[in-house]
């Protein structure tokens, strides 16, 4: 038997595997936590395909038909009307050749002529646009 000062320092080798695997463990989701937070834009990223969210509205012509000023596809988009529709109900369909305004359709293409869009003018508030 150990004298009673040799006895306290003395570890257990089941302990220390214990301790050790515990080390490894908070290590390993140390790391982990780490890389995940350093690719978070990567991992998170959320597209919506619908017009909630966007916040680039065009500016409403003053005239009530006419030419907006932007193109889509190399043609000119001519305003025809003001629409009030809910935003959730149409869907992303690309952007303007500038790149900063988005162009909509509604989900049901029955509800308007194929060569028509939409364009956002204000929350639920959208302008129809035909391509020259």
């Amino acid at each position: 038997m150990l004298p009673p000062e040799k006895e306290a320092t003395t570890l257990e080798p089941w302990a220390v595997a214990i301790g050790l695997a515990t080390l490894v463990l908070v290590g390993a989701v140390a790391l982990f936590t780490t890389w995940d937070r350093m690719h978070n834009s990567q991992l998170e990223t959320i597209i919506t395909p619908t017009a909630v969210g966007d916040t680039n509205f065009v500016q409403k012509p003053l005239r009530r038909t006419g030419p907006i000023g932007l193109k889509y596809q190399g043609r000119k988009l001519d305003l025809l009307s003001d629409n009030k529709i809910r935003d959730s109900r149409l869907l992303r369909i690309g952007t303007d050749d500038s790149g900063i305004y988005s162009i909509y359709r509604p989900e049901d293409d029955k509800e308007l002529p194929k060569d028509h869009f939409l364009m956002k003018s204000g929350t639920n508030d959208f302008i129809e646009v035909v391509g020259e």
